[in-house]
């Protein structure tokens, strides 16, 4: 039986995804550097501080990693701010979540104050009593580690606690580690969403 939810941000509960390749680039072509894709794809899979150390060591920045950090959290405040939305089935899932007294935190690979404001921005925030990053557990989301603190947090046994996400990889780290994982394609399948 499900007693708590746990979900991923970026992707999952904010279309956010395009919003961060978006920064990334203008940070870059301020520095005369170019995006590519394939570099774009690894970032993804790191927690916020590791995806900082890459850009600088990949791109040849002479900044330090703090302030790299600082100007491209900046430009993402502004677009988190103005641009992001809420995906398709979450507001539905989340009334039905709370409706039924189920207590939900996000844990998320992005920073802490970035995902705040776009909780704030978006309206979602009032869902979640809490929020764990990857930067705070030290590991990134393959092994599970923020999704256990997330269930604990909200007092929670693994085997008791859904998770959306809407990474493949992370779904089955997941359910590896004994949580009800789902993609955020599915929820409407089971029956959640709008």
């Amino acid at each position: 039986m499900i007693k708590c939810a746990v979900f991923d941000a970026d992707g999952t509960l904010i279309d956010s995804l395009g919003v961060w390749m978006s920064a990334d680039e203008e940070y870059l072509k301020s520095k005369g550097r170019r995006l590519d894709p394939d570099t774009y794809r690894k970032f993804i899979k790191m927690t916020f501080a590791e995806s900082i150390a890459y850009v600088k060591r990949h791109y040849g920045l002479n900044e330090p990693e703090e302030a790299i950090s600082e100007e491209i959290k900046k430009i993402v405040m502004k677009k988190y701010e103005n641009e992001i939305e809420v995906t398709n089935g979450i507001p539905g899932l989340l009334k039905r979540l709370l409706d039924n007294d189920v207590p939900m935190a996000v844990a998320t690979s992005n920073d802490r104050k970035l995902i705040c404001r776009a909780l704030r921005s978006t309206g979602l925030r009032r869902y979640f009593t809490h929020i764990v990053t990857c930067d705070e557990t030290g590991c990134g989301k393959d092994d599970a580690a923020v999704f256990v603190r997330a269930a604990e947090m909200l007092g929670c046994k693994p085997s008791e606690t859904l998770v959306v996400e809407d990474d493949r990889e992370y779904v089955k780290a997941a359910r590896a580690a004994g949580f009800v994982a789902i993609h955020i394609s599915e929820i409407g399948r089971l029956g959640y969403g709008e």
